[in-house]
């Protein structure tokens, strides 16, 4: 991928987090960028397409990368999650998550919207299925239903990231979060 194209991305990404889609508009984006609509336009036909390929590369990419180290685990897996979902400094508590905002915005409004933004949750839960499938089979947890155990994990930690964001404090994030763990807990053998 190319410098400029890179940096439009992020730029718009940003931009889009932070105000929304239909609050940014692709002046304000190009200006931030330092580009002009010729450039947008040589990479992307309509800022929709732009949006479409920030989930792509941004929303997708973050979600990933931030979660499927948690799969890199051997043993610990249970630990292992909360280590990742304890870490405070990773989550923007003003902003809320960057994927719930954007579901909340446009999955509803717009079908192209709605299967990317849906493709990013399925990843998300696939990571958490898995990982839980793991710990079912070493034992540190049981459950009748590995996926529908991932689908409210994955609800719950976008919870008490709204939770924190209407507050815009990570220590009701943590206290959520703790619930969380505390229903971990109980499905130990």
């Amino acid at each position: 991928m190319s410098a400029s194209k890179e940096h439009l991305l992020q730029v718009t990404f940003q931009e889009i987090y932070e105000n929304g889609y239909y609050a940014t508009s692709v002046d304000k984006i190009l200006k931030k960028a330092s580009m002009n609509k010729g450039s947008m336009y040589h990479f992307f036909k309509s800022k929709k397409e732009l949006v479409l390929a920030v989930i792509d590369a941004h929303v997708y990419n973050y979600i990933d990368k931030k979660y499927s180290a948690i799969l890199d685990t051997d043993k610990n897996y249970i630990d292992s999650i909360f280590k990742v979902l304890y870490n405070k400094n990773s989550f923007n508590f003003i902003y809320g998550c960057r994927l719930n905002s954007l579901v909340q915005e446009l999955s509803h409004q717009d079908a192209d919207f709605k299967a990317a933004l849906e493709k990013v949750y399925y990843r998300f839960e696939e990571i958490f299925r898995e990982v839980l499938q793991k710990a079912i089979d070493a034992g540190e947890i049981q459950h009748p239903d590995v996926k529908q155990l991932s689908v409210y994990t994955v609800a719950s930690i976008e919870g008490c990231l709204s939770t924190a964001q209407k507050s815009q404090n990570g220590d009701i994030y943590c206290d959520c979060i703790g619930q969380l763990e505390y229903y971990f807990k109980q499905l130990k053998p």
